[in-house]
């Protein structure tokens, strides 16, 4: 834990990105569903070249797990085995980041790795930013309402009288 002073900044800078994703996804969703595309293709580059140059660093966040098995599992197995581990959830950050890129039906999956990968590290306690991943993961949550909510069903034409659900909104 003496290196706790030096993260205070990286915490703080990314609870304050995490605010500002949730304020454009509650504003402007689709600049919110871009915000999380840089975020998380920033964050795959991050992972990927930390676990391929100093895998050793992730080493640290298991002094702030509030879960033993997180701690354990951090010890034994992840302590030889960082790069197994580490690389494929920075190809599902890559992943998570073009399906926000691309939108439409590609954000769908995108949205979902956002919920599961914020819940899966919020245990790491503050290692993981927390509350940040949770208010990523309730940022997400607010996206999907947003833009794939039943609310979007609706095909508007000139003519409000006209207006109509699509036949398989079950409206």
């Amino acid at each position: 834990m003496e290196h706790l002073h030096e993260y205070w900044i990286h915490y703080t800078i990314s609870n304050v990105i995490a605010l500002t994703v949730l304020g454009l996804t509650w504003k402007v969703p689709t600049a919110g569903r871009i915000a999380f595309g840089v975020v998380f293709l920033l964050a795959s580059i991050v992972n990927t070249y930390t676990v391929l140059t100093t895998p050793e660093a992730y080493l640290f966040y298991k002094d702030f797990a509030v879960l033993e098995l997180y701690r354990q599992f951090t010890d034994d197995w992840f302590a030889t085995h960082a790069q197994a581990v580490v690389l494929p959830i920075a190809a599902g950050q890559l992943l998570i980041a073009g399906g926000m890129f691309l939108g439409g039906r590609s954000s769908k999956p995108a949205i979902a790795g956002v919920v599961i990968f914020g819940l899966a590290i919020a245990p790491l306690g503050i290692g993981s930013a927390f509350p940040c991943t949770i208010i990523l993961a309730f940022a997400a949550i607010l996206l999907w309402g947003k833009q794939h909510g039943r609310q979007n069903d609706v095909v508007e034409t000139e003519d409000p009288s006209t207006c109509s659900r699509l036949p398989d909104s079950g409206k």
